[in-house]
């Protein structure tokens, strides 16, 4: 017996120290990689845009629609704002990154008299601060600024949509803070969507988003453009002068 217990003692010190086959490495979770370091993904949008603008050029210093797809879906919103000359250059759900990365091509060769502007829920949803898109908005409007000085931006707030409860948080400290900066600079204009979209518990209301709660209805539409569109004639308005003649 006294000749096994060497052996026992050793088989015990062994187990001990080697893991159980049941027990596996915790996968760490991937770090957020910033959309500032990701490639644009819209080739194809904006090339599509090109086109049509090469076989039927858009008129100069009408009123820009800049941004994501609740503005590409908006399909009638041409006729909410007549008879302000429309150009829609909404595209895919786009990030900021990529309404900025391709303004050259989609912005500024339109030389815009008012830009409305909805862009920036996803680059929250997909996982930047609020922070981030918000800088680069900046940065959009000093482009479109340093040669259309007199140019105005309608912003549009983010929608606290059904589908994205989880960074609502997220979304409201973004919207607070384009609503600041819009207070900053002169002829820029914030307009609230949510109250035409939601509920005051911040639900959806019912019938104003799609089935995938998150892009309006037809519905959905008509109630933001009750609540846009002061805020586009005042833009207009105040540019008047600027822009006789042009």
């Amino acid at each position: 017996m006294r000749a096994f217990l060497p052996l026992l003692l050793a088989a015990a010190l062994f187990g001990a120290d080697t893991p159980k086959a049941a027990e596996k490495p915790v996968a760490k979770a991937a770090a957020h990689k910033p959309l500032a370091e990701q490639p644009l993904r819209m080739a194809k949008d904006i090339e599509a845009f090109e086109k049509q603008d090469k076989a039927n050029p858009p008129p100069q210093h009408a009123l820009l629609l800049s941004g994501a797809s609740s503005l590409r879906l908006w399909k009638n919103i041409s006729e909410e704002m007549k008879p302000y000359p429309t150009i829609n250059r909404g595209f895919g759900g786009s990030y900021t990154t990529e309404v900025l990365g391709y303004m050259d091509r989609i912005t500024l060769p339109y030389h815009p008299r008012l830009v409305v502007f909805h862009c920036g829920g996803n680059d929250i949803n997909a996982g930047d601060p609020p922070a981030a898109p918000i800088q680069r908005i900046r940065e959009y409007v000093a482009r479109l600024r340093k040669d259309n000085p007199d140019a105005a931006v309608v912003f549009m707030a983010t929608t606290r949509a059904p589908s994205r409860k989880a960074k609502w948080s997220e979304l409201d400290q973004f919207n607070h803070d384009l609503a600041a900066y819009a207070k900053q600079e002169k002829n820029t204009w914030f307009v609230d969507i949510n109250p035409a979209l939601n509920q005051a518990s911040g639900e959806g209301k019912e019938g104003h988003y799609l089935k995938d709660n998150l892009h309006p209805s037809e519905l959905g539409y008509k109630e933001i453009t009750k609540v846009l569109r002061p805020a586009v004639d005042e833009a207009w308005k105040a540019t008047e002068a600027a822009f006789k003649g042009k």
